[in-house]
């Protein structure tokens, strides 16, 4: 990520067809069209579908205690 996130961050993540997600941009505020299709035809072959997200929950990466169940960032779906 190029800068600090926040709730207005946008995330532009690749998936494959094995499920693996990968960031491949950011931005601090709504991108333009044509800056995501740059990137998305910028972006090694592979991906299946593309998303482009903004973050409803930020955690802290030093994390509080034991995982409790679900998913934890950054896993594959």
């Amino acid at each position: 990520m190029s800068e600090a996130v926040s709730y207005k961050t946008h995330i532009l993540i690749g998936v494959r067809p094995n499920g693996v997600m990968t960031v491949i941009a950011d931005w601090p505020l709504v991108p333009k069209q044509s800056e995501v299709e740059q990137e998305i035809d910028g972006a090694r072959n592979g991906y299946t579908t593309f998303l482009l997200c903004t973050p409803t929950s930020i955690m802290p990466a030093g994390g509080r205690g034991s995982h409790s169940g679900g998913r934890r960032l950054g896993q594959s779906l």
